[in-house]
């Protein structure tokens, strides 16, 4: 009896001294790591504007004023929320403007309801002519235009 007891010891203690030694191994291996870099792939604001080369916020919406008369016009993917004034779209070929707020598409001259998400869906001279002075959330590439 005395021989399995002596076993079971060495048994306990080899499998404590191995998984103490895997575990601090571990820990110092992911303590030395420097965060967001190769090893440790944290991914930051300041490293998304590294990598895109911008030190401008590509991801919070900027407020725009668009005088009566002037078209806002959206690039590809741009995001456009009217915040005061009134607005219509300016669609110049058959596809329009989602309005995610609705789930609607707007055609050319449809009026713009406030506080409504629209997207721009293709870089093609889509966006929204302002009817009066207005003030709108503008999320990605635009242009104001008189015509």
């Amino acid at each position: 009896m005395k021989k399995n007891t002596k076993f079971y010891r060495k048994t306990i203690y080899t499998f404590a001294t191995t998984t103490a030694l895997a575990l601090g191994t571990f820990l110092i291996a992911n303590a030395s790591s420097n965060p967001g870099g190769v090893e440790d792939p944290l991914v930051t604001r300041s490293y998304l504007y590294q990598l895109l080369g911008s030190t401008s916020q590509p991801f919070i919406f900027t407020p725009v004023q668009v005088f009566a008369g002037q078209t806002i016009i959206g690039g590809e993917g741009t995001e456009i929320i009217l915040r005061s004034g009134q607005g219509q779209a300016h669609v110049p070929g058959p596809d329009g403007i989602v309005n995610i707020t609705s789930g609607l598409d707007m055609q050319q001259g449809a009026s713009i309801t406030a506080n409504h998400f629209l997207i721009i869906p293709r870089a093609d001279g889509r966006g929204v002519f302002a009817l009066t002075d207005a003030w709108f959330l503008v999320k990605g590439d635009y242009e104001i235009v008189t015509r």
